[in-house]
């Protein structure tokens, strides 16, 4: 199953994810805060299904639920709640939630609670084992059937002996909501319009796909310029043009299978039609004589602007992060350069995001590891998907609400702003009190209750943070970072930087 998570307390979010990656066979596809968040990502992801809490800020997780009703979005959901009032059990009854369960959460329930659901949706398919929609995605996404599997396929289908088959697989994870719905209509109405041929539909929620095979009578396939098929005629005008226009769309490839056991490899001709088609941005109908006619550009990485990435980050510039991540991606629009190259240096990229920010900012490391983007990046399927993965990790590390949100003294508020404004500058705790008209003694007291540790030792500590950046990301030499951190003498500073990492300042830019 494609899994959401929505929950605020970060520790409990989290800890479930990891719990389902590695306990389960099973994808978590997103995680997020509030109910908002989760609706926003479940339209974008479409999971199968969502675990969420119930009291969150903005939107909490009943009235997220009766949005997907609302939205007719058919995602399964778990409630799971330190509230057990018979009141919100009952509201989560009503809009069909699977389960129930009561914080603190053990592992064995979780696991229970989803080998469960996967149980009861193995089910609902068997009792539809026998519809032509199921007999298509067996076909389609199995092995190799038997002479009887074959017979029994055949003849609920109604398909010839004789037929050319045509197989048309459609990718919708960027379709907009009631896509599936709207888009099986029109196949139907192709259907009536063109009654000589035998189709059948089916989707696939995990793949996010529809497909549709289509067997021809003789005579019919149209292969070739001189004698259009009127199925593809048909198929460019209902399925195809309609939705060229709108920024979320599906993805349709067309392959040709000119046998009844050729339709398998077909299915995996449009698989891979659907990959390499990643470049393919215009939304008509992709087909392999329309991909051999592509004239691939040379492409080379583009290293300065994932230099300047680096250096933007090392120095704490988030509206540089952001401006050259925008750059890098339009760089990378600007082709048609092949699949396996973008997916490469959007991998590339991730990585130097991931490197870059270990040494520096160990909480923001953490959190682009659960975002997961590799996988996301690894996954995606059209260009759109893979570039809103790269801007989700580029948001996670610009966002202000990576800063200490956990300090409530507004006093120490003020003082660690004026540490950011002012610590290239030989500031001192008095001066600091001074400035917000507080004594020193009180302000100490206030940084050892809030922050856990003295003045001299958070300031030591946000001036090394920056010092890392400086020479992990720049070439500056080591007495111009000590001068730019607030420190005079640089071999105090090289002292000081050894005694809080083990290493001398040029040795941790060695590493």
């Amino acid at each position: 199953m494609r899994i959401l998570i929505v929950e605020d307390e970060v520790m409990i979010r989290e800890g479930l994810a990891k719990l389902i990656k590695f306990h389960t066979g099973h994808t978590v596809i997103g995680e997020a805060s509030n109910g908002q968040e989760g609706l926003n990502l479940a339209v974008r992801f479409k999971p199968e299904l969502v675990i969420t809490d119930i009291r969150m800020p903005v939107m909490d997780g009943l009235q997220m639920i009766e949005k997907f009703h609302e939205m007719n979005l058919n995602i399964r959901a778990v409630i799971l709640s330190g509230y057990s009032e018979f009141e919100y059990a009952r509201k989560a009854i009503y809009y069909g939630v699977e389960d129930y369960l009561l914080k603190p959460l053990a592992a064995e329930d979780i696991v229970d609670v989803l080998e469960r659901i996967e149980k009861k949706m193995e089910e609902e398919e068997q009792k539809n084992a026998g519809t032509p929609g199921q007999c298509i995605k067996e076909l389609v996404y199995g092995g190799p059937l038997t002479k009887e599997e074959d017979r029994r396929i055949r003849s609920i289908c109604g398909f010839g002996m004789t037929s050319h088959y045509k197989l048309y697989l459609g990718y919708t994870g960027e379709a907009p909501i009631g896509y599936e719905e709207e888009i099986k209509e029109k196949w139907e109405q192709i259907k009536d319009q063109l009654p000589s041929i035998t189709m059948h539909v089916a989707s696939d929620k995990v793949r996010r796909q529809i497909i549709c095979l289509a067997a021809l009578p003789e005579g019919m396939d149209g292969e070739g310029d001189l004698v259009p098929c009127p199925l593809r005629q048909a198929v460019e005008r209902r399925i195809v043009r309609p939705y060229k226009q709108r920024s979320g769309r599906a993805v349709w490839a067309e392959v040709s299978a000119g046998r009844w056991e050729d339709i398998p490899a077909a299915a995996r001709d449009a698989e891979a039609l659907l990959k390499e088609a990643m470049p393919v941005t215009d939304g008509g109908l992709l087909t392999r004589e329309r991909m051999d006619r592509i004239q691939w550009k040379e492409f080379h990485f583009p290293a300065d602007i994932s230099m300047d990435i680096k250096n933007a980050l090392c120095r704490g510039l988030p509206e540089d992060v952001g401006k050259s991540g925008e750059l890098f991606i339009r760089y990378m629009e600007d082709g048609p350069y092949k699949e396996q190259e973008i997916r490469q240096a959007y991998l590339k990229a991730v990585y130097l995001l991931l490197d870059t920010i270990r040494e520096i900012d160990g909480t923001a490391y953490t959190q682009m590891q659960n975002a997961d983007l590799l996988s996301k990046c690894t996954e995606a399927v059209t260009l759109r998907e893979m570039e809103q993965s790269y801007r989700d990790g580029l948001a996670l590390l610009c966002s202000p609400r990576r800063m200490k949100e956990d300090i409530s003294n507004y006093t120490i508020k003020r003082a660690i702003n004026y540490i950011r404004e002012h610590y290239k500058e030989g500031i001192s705790l008095e001066e600091v009190a001074g400035r917000l008209g507080i004594t020193p003694e009180y302000l100490s007291t206030l940084f050892n209750r809030e922050m856990g540790e003295n003045f001299s030792t958070f300031l030591r500590k946000f001036r090394i943070s920056h010092a890392k950046r400086l020479l992990k990301g720049t070439d500056m030499k080591v007495y111009e970072i000590a001068e730019e951190v607030g420190y005079t003498d640089p071999k105090y500073f090289a002292r000081v930087f050894k005694e809080e990492l083990g290493i001398s300042p040029g040795d941790y830019r060695q590493q």
